[in-house]
């Protein structure tokens, strides 16, 4: 229909009789109700086109049916809500029909429920020129080559969809391929259906593609269902999920994964929410292979972790799990759930940068005090959340002796926060890196990272020492000179960190605590020094001293063992006396 055939139907509207182009009394009631706006027929709100009559709502086409007039009135109504195509012969008047309807403004929801070949192309106008157009459905037919061909040209224009249904339509791969790349033209859809559509792998290829080139896509929804999508489909689109940001629920029931190989599943920053993930929960039973998680940049909090923590049950090779930016902070139960999930399962790292709080990671550690696989712990950004208090609960997984914990993101750290680490890491023999990027630590909290390194305070202290860790801090921190040599120490040889630590930090070593073992310890001793210049020079650690300076602090431990003799023996031989003495005494008072 073109201006002038709209002209003609605009021109002959109010004098037209309906009786002479409808084919029954219910179809020309349909059509005065359309051309009058009545507004006490409410059930007008929607048409629909049929071949039977299913109720008093039904267009029923036969012949004598002016479909021309039908578009027309369709076309000015400001009530139609909602218009079903279930049924269109062939018709004279089909071309006005369409173009009379692409004048309509009201319609939201327009389902189609049969093939009308070319004509797709025809419902153009109406997609580019109804603002208040939101859904759009194809169902219950088989939509062929050229078909899909003339849907992707219809979606290739701009419109205002936001819900696109393709149900039981049987599209297969090689038809959705025909019509998938049209679909970066709809960013703005925020619900695609694809239940019963037969995409398979080539489909998912397809779909991933558009989705991965759309710009800011608003989908929220994905159904999938009933697809004959294997492993590789899924893998295919997971690079599309990943840019729809606002994604909440992903449907994949009934597809062919049932042996799924996926081990990496990215869906950062997807806007999932506790019924999200609640969704995610209910089918990673079918991912017994994932080994990494990405679940960073949403909306999940406690509710919605303890669903995935019920739902990575099958998961027994989950190594990394990203959890950060989410809304976790103090959940307990959740948190103390995802500790006992590590705690039992092959989990290495674990991402909760600027989610959590000192109550979540008391809980955390208590559900995986012994836990023997984690290596790496994420904490960072958590600032404003985390203090001291939070960071002393990671004691009792510091003094494990199942810790394998290697690696400790932190973000700010204070003299608190620094003193209650370096209590806690006494004793811990796996940590090798703590790092924050940012510090608010003065001399008081560095002074506790020193003893720690190097307790000074006797030689065995400074054997007991950690020996262990080899980064403290990172990028813009200014970490003291006897620190960073302790580090480096450790870094270099770990099994001779004590070693150089007690020559460095004992130049005269004290002998006396020795005694206790008396003459058994002198040989020890002196084949210590004899063998610590050699176990140095082995391993490339720097002796600042001379040989023959070392060599007098060999004979200065040997000498003060000599000149301590006297005073041992004599204190043994009054101890011997005065033991004789009173047992003298004892006989002598019993006779």
């Amino acid at each position: 229909m073109d201006l002038q055939d709209y002209e003609y139907y605009e021109a002959r509207a109010e004098d037209v009789k309906l009786e002479d182009i409808t084919s029954s009394q219910q179809n020309a009631d349909i059509l005065e109700r359309l051309r009058d706006n009545d507004p006490k027929f409410t059930y007008i709100t929607y048409i629909y086109i049929a071949e039977t009559v299913d109720d008093g709502g039904d267009f029923v086409i036969r012949e004598g049916d002016n479909l021309g007039w039908l578009g027309y009135f369709i076309g000015r109504s400001k009530q139609v809500k909602t218009l079903y195509i279930d049924y269109f012969p062939d018709n004279l008047n089909i071309d006005a029909f369409y173009g009379g309807l692409g004048h309509n403004r009201s319609i939201e929801s327009l389902c189609i429920s049969t093939d009308i070949g070319e004509d797709f192309k025809s419902l153009g106008p109406l997609l580019r020129n109804n603002s208040s157009l939101r859904v759009l459905t194809f169902s219950n037919f088989d939509i062929g080559l050229l078909g899909a061909r003339n849907i992707a040209l219809l979606l290739g224009q701009q419109s205002s969809l936001k819900c696109l249904n393709f149900e039981e339509t049987n599209l297969g791969d090689e038809t959705f391929v025909e019509m998938a790349t049209a679909l970066s033209k709809q960013p703005q859809i925020e619900e695609l259906h694809l239940s019963t559509s037969n995409i398979g792998r080539n489909g998912c290829v397809a779909l991933g593609n558009a989705l991965e080139g759309m710009r800011n896509p608003n989908l929220a929804t994905l159904d999938l269902g009933h697809n004959n999508i294997d492993d590789e489909g899924l893998h295919a689109l997971v690079g599309g999920l990943i840019n729809c940001h606002n994604l909440t629920s992903l449907y994949l029931h009934r597809n062919e994964l049932s042996t799924c190989c996926l081990e990496h599943l990215d869906l950062e920053q997807t806007n999932m929410d506790n019924d999200g993930v609640a969704v995610l929960a209910a089918g990673l039973a079918r991912l017994p292979t994932l080994k990494k998680l990405d679940l960073s940049n949403n909306r999940i909090g406690d509710q919605g972790l303890q669903a995935l923590v019920g739902g990575l049950g099958c998961c027994n090779l989950l190594e990394e799990l990203y959890l950060s930016r989410n809304m976790l902070l103090g959940s307990g139960l959740g948190m103390r759930s995802l500790g006992t999930f590590v705690q039992r399962t092959n989990m290495q790292s674990l991402f909760l940068s600027d989610t959590v709080n000192d109550e979540g990671l008391q809980c955390l550690v208590d559900g995986m005090a012994n836990c023997d696989r984690l290596k790496k712990l994420a904490l960072s950004y958590n600032n404003n959340l985390m203090t001291a208090v939070g960071l002393r609960s990671l004691s009792s997984l510091f003094r494990s002796e199942r810790c394998t914990l290697c690696n400790l993101l932190l973000g700010y750290l204070d003299d608190d926060g620094a003193i209650a680490l370096a209590n806690g890491l006494i004793g811990n023999k796996s940590l090798k890196t703590v790092e924050f990027s940012r510090s608010g630590i003065t001399e008081r909290g560095w002074t506790a990272f020193s003893k720690l390194l190097c307790d000074t305070s006797s030689v065995n202290n400074t054997y007991l020492s950690n020996h262990t860790l080899e980064t403290l801090g990172g990028y813009g921190v200014h970490t003291p000179s006897d620190i960073m040599k302790y580090l480096k120490l450790n870094r270099v040889s770990q099994k001779n960190a004590a070693l150089r630590k007690i020559l460095d930090s004992h130049p005269d070593i004290d002998v006396e605590p020795l005694f206790q073992w008396k003459l058994k310890c002198l040989p020890l001793v002196v084949r210590w020094l004899e063998s610590a210049r050699s176990h140095l020079y082995l391993y490339h650690v720097h002796v600042r001293e001379s040989n023959e300076v070392f060599q007098c602090r060999k004979l200065s431990a040997v000498y003060k063992f000599i000149h301590g003799l006297p005073s041992l023996a004599v204190a043994g031989y009054r101890g011997q006396n005065m033991t004789d003495i009173l047992s003298k005494k004892r006989k002598f008072d019993h006779l």
